[in-house]
Formats: C-alpha cells, sequence, structure tokens
C-alpha cells in the first residue's frame, strides 16, 4: 500500500511539473519581431488606428506617417515591448464587449502597423497586411492573420498611456 501511495505522488508531481513548465512557455514573454517576424519595420508603410480618451463621445480616426517622430515613437512602445500570453486563448472566445460608462482615467485605443510585401512561411507574399494592438479598457490584445492574442505586459497601465499620450501628440502635430 505504501509503494502505491508513493507512486501516485510521484505521477501527481510529475504532472504538476509539467503543467507549471507548460505554462512557463506559452505565456513567456515574446516580442513582435518574436512572435511574428515576417513583420519587419522597414515594410511597414505606416500607422492608423482609433482612439478614445473620454473627451469626445465616440473614439476618433488617426494617421501616423512613416517618417514622423511618432511613428518612431509608437513603433518603440508596441514594437519591442514584451507581451505575455493570457491563459483566456486557450478557451472559447466571446468577442462582444459591452462598457457602458467610462470613468474619468479609462481610455482605448488601436494601432494599425500596415505591412506591404509580407513573405509567409509557405512562401506566400501578400500586401496591406494589419497588425493589429488594441488596449479596450484596459484589455490587451494582438490581432494578425486570423489570430487574436489575449495579453498583458509589465506595468500595462502606465505603458498604455504611454501609448495615448503618443497618438494624441501625433494628433496634435497633425492637425
Amino acid at each position: 500500500m505504501k509503494k502505491s501511495s508513493t507512486r501516485t505522488v510521484i505521477v501527481i508531481a510529475a504532472v504538476l511539473i509539467l503543467l507549471v513548465a507548460a505554462f512557463l512557455f506559452y505565456s513567456r514573454p515574446m516580442t513582435i519581431p518574436q512572435r511574428y517576424p515576417m513583420l519587419a519595420l522597414d515594410k511597414c508603410s505606416g500607422i492608423t488606428g482609433y482612439y478614445f480618451d473620454g473627451t469626445g463621445a465616440a473614439p476618433e480616426e488617426f494617421t501616423i506617417d512613416k517618417n514622423s517622430e511618432e511613428f518612431e515613437m509608437l513603433c518603440n512602445l508596441l514594437y519591442e515591448k514584451d507581451y505575455r500570453r493570457s491563459l483566456r486563448d486557450l478557451f472559447p472566445n466571446d468577442t462582444t464587449r459591452y462598457h457602458s460608462t467610462t470613468q474619468p482615467d479609462e481610455f482605448l485605443w488601436e494601432v494599425f502597423f500596415h505591412f506591404e510585401d509580407v513573405e509567409f512561411p509557405d512562401g506566400s507574399i501578400s500586401s496591406r497586411i494589419p497588425l493589429r494592438i488594441q488596449s479596450w479598457f484596459g484589455e490587451l490584445e494582438i490581432h494578425f492573420d486570423g489570430d487574436m492574442l489575449s495579453c498583458n505586459t509589465n506595468k500595462q497601465k502606465v505603458w498604455e498611456r504611454e501609448v495615448l499620450d503618443t497618438i494624441l501628440r501625433a494628433t496634435e502635430t497633425a492637425a
């Protein structure tokens, strides 16, 4: 009997160790270039998107020229950031969102990086490919080629605000 219970404890410990290792591998931090190596920034033709900072009635559209300082700032903030995948990606995703009221510090942004002549691993080449990174009132997601990843990152609230401030700066510069 004692041999059987020892074996059971060893099996349970091994399964738990495998689950922890799988979680750590699945949620390891990765940058956009690590996750999508085919999306080189030199093939990015521009950035567009939407933002809502709580001051308007609806999200506002923005465009950032590739040759602007804000383009480089957004690339540094978004493209080189380490993102950790959330375990929410393992479960069926309900894309319906409800957010009826906004609090004073709530905001959202949605940034599209547009790429030209992207070569996929299967050898196909495509243009007008968007990489979309969005913060929806604190929920961070990355969308590319039909995939959606729920993510989180270090100091996320502060970082999301820095992205919004860069977008606002770009809209002021463009005006």
